[in-house]
């Protein structure tokens, strides 16, 4: 079992080499948004699920006291960023804004005067290029669920639409992520505004229609299969070849080998005295922020290379396996 979990590791870290990066680093580290409006919720999670950020939910006036709580564990565990949608009039008042501040957070807001023109500035802000996206009417709550689920799957923004215009603002942004591809999903979307968008070269394709849900390939495991240069696939092939040598001669030696880390991991690992360490002294041991830090432990653990044990308000990080420098 640990040599299959260090296979896993080797594997990852291959098909990383092989690939174009999907995704920078996430900006956000928590988004809020007005629970009771479930458009705003779906144009949330599209970018949720794209950069793994939590999604918290809200009373529009003000926080509850287990949100507060919640937040502020959250905050002492690293978090700093947050992204409210929505304006202060129609979905996260002022008062809930002042708040984060308070508790500590950096806050940045998106919104726009209706929700079409919200969904457009989340689109351009947060995607800045999406070659596909996803339009649906802001009035069919039916549709939201579907595309929710094909916009996650496809790691793309979601647009909105009245029944028989495109907003200037829908407009505006499938202009400036340079979108070429629109899937349009539920009823209720004329036929005036798919003339809309073949005029601007966009080729619209309707959901359930033109083509269904469950045949549609994810867009990140297409990054996988195109693009790849041969020099980047040549240096892949030598890079997967040396690694399951080393696997063999690892035999039942459970180290990890030092070079499947990144620099920064490498140095995080370091600061871990006698192979442990409170997590709350690693920003100070790496000079990395606290945010990092968090981001970091938690790949580590994701590779079963540290564990975590709560201790307190923090955690007692522990390296499980020892790290091999093999030069």
């Amino acid at each position: 079992m640990k040599k299959f979990s260090l296979l896993l590791i080797f594997f990852f870290l291959f098909i990383s080499l092989l690939g174009p990066r999907i995704a920078e680093a996430a900006t956000y580290d928590i988004i809020v948004v007005r629970g009771d409006i479930l458009i705003d919720y779906t144009v949330a999670q599209a970018y949720s699920q794209k950069e793994k950020i939590p999604i918290l939910l809200t009373d529009p006036k003000s926080l509850s006291g287990l949100s507060k709580k919640e937040l502020m564990g959250f905050y002492d565990e690293g978090a700093k960023k947050v992204l409210i949608i929505g304006g202060t009039t129609n979905a996260i008042s002022e008062n809930i804004e002042r708040d984060l501040v308070t508790i500590g957070y950096e806050v940045t807001r998106i919104w726009d005067w209706d929700r079409a023109g919200t969904a457009s500035r989340v689109a351009i802000d947060l995607w800045k290029s999406s070659k596909e996206s996803v339009i649906i009417n802001g009035n069919i709550e039916e549709s939201y669920l579907i595309a929710s689920k094909f916009a996650m799957k496809r790691g793309i923004p979601i647009l909105i639409t009245n029944e028989n215009e495109l907003p200037a603002s829908t407009q505006e942004a499938l202009k400036l992520i340079n979108t070429k591809k629109v899937y349009v999903v539920g009823p209720m979307i004329s036929d005036n505004v798919i003339k809309i968008l073949t005029s601007k070269g966009i080729t619209v394709e309707r959901l359930g229609k033109d083509v269904n849900i469950s045949e549609v390939v994810d867009i990140r495991e297409e990054g996988l299969n195109f693009k790849i240069e041969a020099k980047s696939l040549v240096v892949g092939l030598l890079i997967g070849a040396l690694m399951l040598l080393t696997i063999f001669k690892l035999k039942k030696d459970d180290s990890v080998p030092v070079f499947v880390l990144t620099e920064d991991e490498r140095k995080l690992v370091q600061a871990l005295k006698n192979g442990e360490e409170r997590q709350e002294k690693l920003p100070g041991a790496t000079n990395f922020s606290r945010p990092k830090v968090t981001r970091l432990v938690m790949d580590l653990e994701s590779k079963g290379i540290i564990s975590r044990e709560k201790k307190g308000k923090t955690y007692k990080i522990k390296l499980d396996k020892p790290i091999k420098d093999t030069r």
